[in-house]
């Protein structure tokens, strides 16, 4: 899906178009931003885990903004000709509300004015060998999407830095495998023939739990649970197990920890037995051949949009502090386990 100048058919691929092209002229030197009067804003502030329910959409309104700041990757390009080009893999994000994105995105085409003098485009994927063959090939020059997915489909030495999001003092979180405290799962050991739910089209979960099992049964989590099932939202994983519907999840911290500000009970019912930790779920990236000159000053806009008046109402729709630089060391969590996964599976099947 390619939303460009001339496209929209629905709301949402007109909003994604307007904010792409309303905000890309940012980067002109003629634009300065110069937010609208605007109202006085009560002082109650989110609670720090109500925070952390948005962090993930943050990712993806941020990367259309930052899609609207941005300018061209190609050197030789002229720059009246300069064109800003993104990927996005959608469902690299299941928790992610398309209204919510509408909203945000109706919200900015509202504050900032609408001046269309850079083209600009967004590309939503739904394959990921697509949007790799067009990273590649510099059809899109900025990519968000799944850690794990981007080890596992892209060539790190064509990444240069992007953004992810800041919310509540943490810019990464925990992977968290929860049992419920009357099923007597207290550890790994105890995973035999039980059942596992796990958060539909999510790499990472997926490549825990079997790394889990690996290591401690040398047999993959199919063959050790006799049961998986695969949840689109955090929400509905977490009550699953509050009513012992299934006895091992593994959820991210700011999912459950907000689940726990919302129905305290599930704390006393529910117990965390294992957990992996600076887990970024997602992140964006430049293309090496974007010019950085030009890349560190699109990341400086970002990491000041708080600082404006229309930027703080943009990220406190979405319970979010600020936006910080994203480097290729954002990843090394994710690549140690994955190497940890290869070597397991490896050394099972060397014992076949």
């Amino acid at each position: 899906m390619k939303i460009s100048s001339g496209s929209g058919s629905s709301l949402l691929l007109k909003l994604i178009y307007f904010w792409t092209q309303t905000l890309a002229c940012s980067c002109s030197k003629e634009y300065s931003l110069k937010a609208a009067p605007q109202k006085p804003v009560a002082n109650d502030k989110p609670t720090r885990l109500t925070q952390h329910l948005k962090a993930n959409k943050v990712v993806l309104s941020l990367f259309l903004l930052l899609c609207c700041f941005s300018q061209n990757s190609y050197a030789l390009e002229d720059a009246q000709q300069q064109s800003y080009r993104a990927g996005f893999l959608l469902d690299s994000f299941p928790d992610i509300e398309r209204v919510d994105l509408e909203v945000a995105l109706q919200f900015w085409a509202e504050q900032i004015s609408k001046q269309k003098d850079i083209p600009a485009s967004v590309t939503i994927y739904k394959d990921i060998k697509k949007m790799q063959k067009d990273f590649n090939q510099q059809k899109i020059n900025f990519i968000v999407l799944s850690p794990l997915l981007i080890l596992d489909y892209f060539d790190l030495k064509q990444l240069a830095d992007g953004f992810k999001v800041y919310a509540a003092d943490l810019s990464s979180e925990e992977l968290l495998v929860v049992s419920n405290k009357d099923s007597n799962i207290n550890s790994v050991n105890d995973f035999q023939n039980k059942k596992l739910s796990l958060l539909q089209n999510d790499a990472i979960c997926e490549m825990y739990a079997n790394t889990l099992t690996l290591d401690k049964f040398n047999l993959p989590s199919k063959i050790v649970f006799n049961h998986i099932d695969y949840i689109y939202k955090s929400p509905q994983l977490i009550y699953k197990l509050f009513f012992k519907k299934t006895d091992v999840i593994l959820v991210y911290q700011r999912a459950y920890e907000l689940a726990i500000e919302l129905n305290p009970q599930i704390k006393h019912r529910t117990q965390i037995i294992h957990k992996l930790p600076n887990i970024n779920r997602g992140l964006g990236f430049f293309h090496q051949a974007v010019d950085p000159q030009f890349r560190e000053r699109v990341i400086n806009i970002l990491e000041n949009i708080h600082r404006y008046p229309a930027g703080q109402q943009l990220l406190n729709i979405f319970f979010a502090d600020k936006v910080i630089r994203s480097t290729v060391k954002d990843l090394q969590v994710l690549f140690k386990l994955k190497q940890k996964h290869l070597k397991l599976i490896d050394n099972q099947l060397s014992q076949k």
